[in-house]
Order: C-alpha cells, then structure tokens, then sequence
C-alpha cells in the first residue's frame, strides 16, 4: 500500500494515557475481536490487536508503541485511513477470521459506533468497496442439533440480506456431519452461528466437529446461548418480515423443528427485525439440499475449484480460469456457481444452449461483452444502497447509465439467428424489455431527467433549480449574490490599479467550520499598495503566497453568499432525499435487472473462453444420471494447459457400468495419474456448471456429487495426522457416496504401513463398488489391487513411460493405456529430483535385496492361485511365481499350510495353556519339515 505502510505519529497525552490503558483493560478479551479507536486523522488499535496488526501488515513490530513508554504500558499501533480499510478488507473478506468493532470517543470516553463479522459487512460497507469491487455477498447461516430417536438431526437455516432472501432445512447427518458441510459450502456461508451453553452441541464431542467442519468450509464460528435460538415469537417475526406477511403458506419450514429453530437464531443474530425498511420485502423457502451437486472441502480443494493464497498466477483454480466476466456482477455469480453445480438435466441444458448460441456467434459475443457490458457498473451494489436509501445522485446516474444500455443489449440479442435465437430473446431480451419498459425503468430515467442537473455531471451531482420552486428561487438567490461578489472584486482591483485573476485574485478563505469570499494579492504587488490596503481594506491572512483581505462590502455579501448557500445546500439535501426515496421504488426491478445482466455476462465469458482457449472447449452431451456413463474422448486438464509453456498430452477416459465403472491407474509418480484422475472430475464439474468441458467429445451422465481424496496433509493445530486426514476424507465418501456419485481417490493407504495401507485399499474398493455402485477413478502404487473384480467392471490403466535401454533413464509420456502397470519406478524419480548418485545407488542395491527376500513371500501368496489353475491373478504375481523354483514352490505351499491350520484353532475357547500347546504342536511340525526343506527354513530365518 505504498505510503500506507507507515505508521502516523503515535498521539502521547501522559494524562489521558492511564485512563484509557485501564479501560481498555477492562474490556473483555476475545481474541475473534479486533477493535479499533477512530482518532480523526488516523485510528489506532491496542494490546494484542496491536502486535498482530503491526505483525500481519506492518510486517514489523517496530511500529508498536507503548503508553507510557515502557514496555509494560498498553502496547499501540497507528493505522492511516487507506490502510485501515485495506485491513477492514483483510479482516472481514478475504480472512473471514474475526469481528471488528470501531470505537469513537476521545480521553477515556469512548463508545462502540460500529460493529461487523464475516457474514454482516453492512457497518463497514462503504470502507470496504470504496476502492474495490464488492466481493460475493455473504450469507450468515445457523446451525442447531438434536437427537430425534437416535438419529443425529441437523437444523440449517440461513440469510441473505442483499437479497433479502430466509432459507431453512433439515436433514439426518453423520458424526462428521459430511451434509452439514456440503450445505454451507453451498450457501458460501462466511459466517456460522453455532449453540452454546453447559449442555449444548458446542460444549460436546459434536460440538468440537461441528466448529471443525465450520473452520473447514472459511467460515467464522460465533457461538450463541440458547435463548438465542428460541422460538416463540418466530411467527410473530415472519409476519413482520416476509413479503406476503402469510406465515401459514411457509409450515414446510415451521413443522421442521431444528429448521425452525436455526431459523430463530439467524434472524436474532443477523438483525433482520431491526431494519425496518426491509420488513415486509423478504422471502422464506424451504432449502433443497439435492437442488445442487454436493462438493465438500476436500473435493473443492482437489479439483482446485476456488483461488487459494499459493495459487502463482489466475489459471491455477477454475475460478481464476472462468473469471472472464466485464461486470463485477458476474465475478460474484461465479463463486456462487462454482460451489452450485447444477443436477438438473433440463437447467444444465439450458445454460449450454446460451453458451452455445454465444460461442457460435463471434459479433454478439464481441457486441456483448465489449460494447455493452464492459465498465458496466455494479447493479447489484447499487440496488443494495437504493435499498437502504443511501444511495447518492452519483450512484442513482450510474444506474442511469445502466439503464440506457438495456435497449442495445436487448437489440444485440434480438439479432442473433441461430437455433437457440428463441431461447436468448424469452430468457433476457423479453426480460430486459419488460424492464425497461414505460412503467418500470423508463419512468425511472424520467425522474432522474427531470430531477438531476445532467450539464453539471461529471463536476457535480446536483438536483436541477427547475426541479422545485422553492429550490429555484434560492439558485435565483444565490447566483445574484455571486454576481454581486463578482462585480465588488472588479471595483477593489479597480481601485488598487490591479488586474483581476492576475495581480490580484477573488478567493475562498476557510476559517474554523465556514467557507467564505476574500481577495488575495501577490506579496510583490502588496508591497505597492500597502498604504491603500491598511486604510481601505482588513486584513484576513498573511502567507508566504500573498496576503488575504476583504472589504466592508464584500464581507457583508460573503456573508449573504453564505446565509443562502446554507439555505440552499438543506434544500438540496431534502429533495436529494426525496428523489432518492422515489428512486428506490424501483429496486425490485434494478434486482431483476442485475440478476439478468450477472448471468448473461458469466455464460459470455463462458462461450468466450470456449471458443478462445488454446485448443476449443466442445458441448458436452449430458446424459440422464442413471445413463451409467462418463466418456471424455480427448480430455484435458483445463488448468494444467493454460500454463505457459506446457504442451498438454490428451487423454481418454471410458467409465461404463458393467464394462470399467471402478478403474484402477498405476504407474509411477509424476507420470501423470493425478492429473488425469483430477481431470476428469473438474470435467463434470465444468459441465454442471453449464460451462463447456476441454475435450475433442463428452458423454456425461449427471452426477449428484463429486468425492475427491487427494493428497490429504496433516493438520498439528487440530491434532490431525496426515493418515487421519486421509482416513477421515475417505469415510466422507464411504458414508455419502451414491449409485449416482463420481469418487477420485489418489494413493490412499500410503500414511500407513504397506500392508495395513494395502488392507484399507482393498476393502474401500470392494466396498465402493459392491456396495455404493458408483463410478470411481482409484490411482495407487499397490499393484496388487489391480487383482479386484467387481459386479461394475474393473479396469486397469497405467500411464506410459520409456526407458533408455543404453543409459537406464525414464521418460514420462503423460499417455493413459490399458494394462496394469507392475512397476513403481520410485528410484528413477528420485534421480529426475537430482538425487546424489551415491544414494540412487544405494537405494538400488536395498531395492534389490528386498525383492530377492520378498520372491518366496510372494510365491505363498499366490500358491492357491495357482493350485486352482485359475489364471485371474495379475501378471506381475504370475511371473514372480513360474519363476520360482519347485523347491520355493513347495515350502510357500508348506508355510500356506501352516497358516490356515493355526488359523482354524479355537483360541478364543481354549484354555491360555491349551492354546499354546496346540499352537506350539503346529509350529513343531513345521520346524521339523523345514529341517529337509532348505527354502523353508530361509523363509522361517529370514
């Protein structure tokens, strides 16, 4: 922030100082609060806020100063006021981690003025988007749990002030409440009011989960007492606030206990009642929570779906890839979308079919997007103000603007012939007319026509003299003055032999709170006319630029200028009012208009970026969800090719029920498996979203949500170990995946040992597909899994490679084909990473020997394979056992023997010492074979 960065002088009142310091001391310590005291100039900040501000942007704590001088005084940080909104935006946007309360006052007199969180921006609106585009209006959300019967019920309630839209359900969850998070993912929630008190869910084991699950989705958890939620005056409040002032026609919502008593504590919390100019302009519906593709944390960050802080440029996440809109309308939509991805067939087909109208028709999209909605300003922002009638001339004339553009954008739809022509005239040309109509927003550009002095803008926004008589006979008032003024500046110029605006100027003079008229001269030229000024003229000011002064005269008609300049500005502020007022009438139709222009601006930028990208974006046809099908012909990576310098590989991918619903990809590390599994999962995102999808053809049954487990990390300050991480992802899906769910699982079972890891992989394969049936994409190094079978269809891919015979190196050719892959590769990619030569030699001859001691391992294992003369095991288990040896083959089949015997021996209804006899007989007899059967006792000393 350039300047910003430096810290204003630090106000030192000895007096004061111990006053405040103990006050401020007194004050409850929260460390969710930041607070702030608004000294004028600047604004200061205490105690801890201060050493964290000074450390999160000073990025120094050198700024710190201490009342009192010493260390052990009240620790204090200035802030300008560009930075101060820069750190309101930090705070309350982008972080989403605190409240902050403003204080104003002086001394040890201070008062809380302003007060925001997360998800209630309203206090600090204008410091937040003064210098920035608003970000994705954020909805406050509640959450209330019960046991009804055993079964662990949710309550979810939320509101949407900008919309002035209530929403409400409830559903059974799990103890990980994996619903719960895909819901609050998709209301963007960025603020989540949980109960509090001595037997309430907060203070419990799902108390605990439920704040995790809240950190987990960017929210702020603010915890509330009981009484927050109750629900006896919930009606009453209903009848206040919702449009139809019926609360009978909304018992959906009412007879659904924990949704209507989340619905009490966020209307308490979000201060619905106390705005009443709202009441009677809000909606209530009950949420559908299968209305839209179910996409957890863990999936969002998989699939890379929304900009993260580490993202090194915009095409690192599909937001930064799809952010093409010209309004910042269509930047919020995106959000809402990405985390909305559609499930019904018809309103997929709907979107495609704009997109494709726009995309095949390169001069309505160019006519679009860089005619009529570049620099279009933010309807919605601007509703949003017009709602709450504070709105300025300035905002009602950039509505203005906006309004005089919906005739070419309706004309420019009009014109397109294609075969979805009548789809883009019935969805927004007809719309927008109907908006713009006599009635609706041309009635709105005649109030502003007639109530705005348009020849003064762009200088000043002010209401036209004609408007009002009153306000006419004062402009007729004022201007007489000012020529008044005028002509007395002429004659004291005249008098002084000076020449007017050079010599001798007509100027304004503030002095305390008021503006008023004098005369300015040269220091030369006063030098000249000394005598005549001290005997005819008063002096007002003396500076190094000249000298101030004004006479008897002019000083009665600056005073005049000032009476009916007073006058004027409380008549102007009166009919600004008014107008404002009337203009506010027409927000319901300004929301439509917004709604209409947001998602017209978003599907250009999808047909643009279809149509633009380095290799085409297709229309995918999407399939109904039980069509058992997902084939992506020629796919892509949609973030990976648009890096500079990457020459994207295409890739097939065939999931078919019966034939390959469950596939399997091997093959080694930075081969490509991760990007091919992620691939195909951000492709039936894209298609959801109604965008078009990176491939040369699409074939995609619709999915009703998407599970990714990729590359889990560990989390120390939730106690949370890199396995857990996995292992807690990984029964997300095993509880909430469908028949109709798409599961991506990437090297599950490597935080653990092999075999324990291997355990796990298995049995969540089976389980994925016996039990769940749906499609899945599972890359793994355990090779042996390649050995399922499934009622779906197992298939085995592997990612190419090519080794030079010559120099022993790997290259990685990014192409998936069929097959199993038995072979890791592990050691070559560590001399891809410049490994020292010495230990990729080292970890040769270890690799070597641990095959030689797993050769016998391995030929027991596959033993009673081999004795039902099955050929179902993989050929890299075929090809370790025909290459045993008789003997090896005999002492695995001998060891086999040994396991099942001990494993048929009724230990748990054995006495201890009859358990270790007859165990102790069994290992007898195999140590007495393994005395003539030498491969044997290798095995059983080894």
């Amino acid at each position: 922030m350039g300047d910003d960065r430096v810290a204003p002088d630090f106000p030192v009142d000895e007096r004061t100082d111990k006053g405040f310091s103990n006050w401020f001391r007194s004050l409850e310590q929260d460390p969710s609060i930041i607070r702030f005291f608004d000294r004028k100039e600047f604004y200061t900040c205490h105690g801890s806020d201060a050493l964290f501000i000074a450390k999160a942007f000073y990025k120094t704590t050198a700024v710190v100063k201490y009342m009192g001088g010493q260390e052990k005084g009240l620790a204090g940080v200035t802030l300008s006021r560009n930075l101060f909104e820069g750190v309101l935006r930090e705070l309350l946007v982008e972080r989403a981690e605190h409240t902050v309360q403003l204080f104003e006052g002086s001394g040890t007199q201070w008062r809380k003025a302003r007060e925001a969180s997360p998800g209630k921006l309203g206090a600090f609106e204008d410091e937040l988007f003064r210098n920035a585009d608003m970000a994705d209006v954020p909805a406050v959300a509640a959450v209330a749990l019960a046991y009804v019967e055993g079964a662990r019920t949710v309550g979810v309630a939320f509101l949407d002030a900008a919309a002035r839209r209530l929403g409400a359900c409830e559903f059974a969850d799990d103890e990980h409440f994996c619903s719960l998070e895909a819901v609050l993912l998709q209301l963007g929630a960025k603020e989540v009011v949980l109960p509090k008190d001595a037997e309430g869910a907060a203070q419990s084991a799902d108390g605990a989960r439920l704040r995790d699950v809240v950190a987990r989705c960017a929210a702020l958890g603010s915890e509330r007492p009981r009484v927050a939620y109750a629900t006896r005056n919930l009606e009453q409040d209903l009848a206040r606030l919702l449009r139809s002032g019926n609360v009978e026609q909304h018992r959906d919502v009412l007879e659904r206990p924990q949704a209507a008593v989340a619905l009490a504590a966020v209307l308490a919390f979000g201060e619905a009642l106390a705005d009443g100019a709202s009441h009677g302009k809000w909606a209530l519906a009950l949420y559908d929570t299968g209305r839209y593709m179910r996409l957890d944390a863990a999936a969002q960050r998989a699939l890379n779906v929304l900009r993260q802080r580490t993202d090194a440029n915009d095409s690192f996440s599909l937001y930064g890839l799809l952010n093409r809109g010209r309004t910042a309308m269509a930047k919020r939509l995106l959000k809402v979308w990405l985390k909305q991805p559609l499930v019904s067939l018809v309103d997929i087909t709907t979107r495609h079919d704009v997109v494709d109208a726009l995309a095949s028709d390169p001069e309505l999209r160019e006519r679009l997007r860089d005619l009529h909605l570049r620099g279009l300003p933010d309807v919605e922002r601007l509703t949003r103000k017009l709602e709450r009638r504070r709105a300025s001339l300035a905002d009602l004339c950039q509505l203005y603007r906006a309004s005089s553009r919906l005739p070419l954008i309706e004309a420019a739809l009009r014109d397109h012939a294609g075969p979805h022509a009548p789809l883009l005239v019935k969805r927004y040309a007809d719309r927008l007319a109907d908006a713009h109509d006599a009635e609706h927003l041309g009635k709105f550009e005649e109030l502003l026509e007639a109530a705005i002095d348009l020849d003064r803008i762009p200088d000043e926004y002010l209401i036209a003299a004609s408007y009002d008589p009153q306000l006419e006979e004062l402009r007729g008032t004022k201007d007489e003055v000012e020529e008044r003024i005028d002509t007395i500046a002429k004659q004291i110029a005249g008098d002084l032999g000076l020449q007017l605006d050079k010599q001798v100027k007509l100027e304004w003079h503030r002095a305390a709170n008021t503006r008023t008229r004098c005369m300015r001269i040269t220091t030369t030229e006063e030098k000249k006319v000394r005598k005549q000024l001290a005997a005819r003229y008063q002096t007002v000011e003396t500076r190094k630029d000249g000298v101030k002064f004004t006479s008897k005269a002019l000083s009665q008609a600056a005073e005049r200028l000032q009476a009916v300049s007073r006058e004027y500005d409380r008549c102007q502020h009166a009919l600004v009012e008014q107008v404002v007022g009337v203009a506010a009438t027409f927000a319901e139709v300004w929301e439509t208009v917004g709604a209409l222009l947001a998602e017209l601006d978003l599907l250009a930028a999808f047909a643009d970026l279809a149509a633009n990208a380095p290799l085409p974006f297709v229309r995918p046809t999407m399939l109904p969800p039980d069509a058992g099908e997902i084939v992506l012909l020629g796919s892509r990576h949609p973030c990976v090719e648009a890096q500079e310098g990457v020459e994207f590989i295409k890739n097939d991918c065939r999931l078919k029920r019966g034939e390959s619903w469950f596939q399997i990809i091997t093959g080694p590390n930075m081969g490509g498996k991760s990007t091919y599994i992620r691939q195909v999962g951000v492709i039936v995102l894209l298609a959801q979203v109604g965008c078009f999808v990176p491939c040369d053809e699409a074939r995609i049954a619709v999915r009703d949500c998407v599970f990714a487990r990729v590359g889990a990390g560990d989390n120390q300050l939730r106690g949370v170990s890199t396995f857990m991480a996995e292992m807690l992802e990984t029964a997300a899906i095993l509880k909430g995946a469908s028949a109709r769910s798409l599961v991506i699982i990437d090297e599950l079972g490597r935080g653990t040992s092999t075999y324990d890891g291997f355990g796990l992989a298995w049995a969540i394969s089976e389980h994925l597909m016996r039990e769940i049936g749906c499609p899945t994409l599972f890359a793994t190094h355990f090779h042996e899994l390649t050995a399922l079978q499934g009622p779906g269809g197992v298939a085995n891919l592997h990612v190419q490679t090519a080794i030079d015979e010559a120099s022993g190196k790997l290259t990685m050719l990014y192409q998936v084909a069929e097959g199993a892959c038995d072979q890791s590769f592990g050691i070559h990619v560590a001399e891809f990473a410049r490994f020292p030569p010495e230990v990729v030699e080292l970890a040769r001859q270890k690799a070597a020997e641990l095959e030689d001691f797993s050769a016998p391992l391995a030929a027991a294992a596959d033993v009673e394979g081999a004795q039902r003369g099955s050929d179902g095991e993989p050929a890299a288990k075929r090809a370790r056992t025909d290459g045993a040896s008789d003997a090896e083959a005999a002492a695995a089949a001998r060891a086999r023997t040994f396991l099942q015997e001990f494993a048929a021996l009724p230990l748990d209804a054995l006495e201890e010492a009859a358990a270790v006899a007859q165990a102790g007989a069994l290992y007898a007899e195999l140590a007495a074979d393994a005395e003539v059967m030498p491969a044997l006792r290798a095995m059983l000393h080894a």
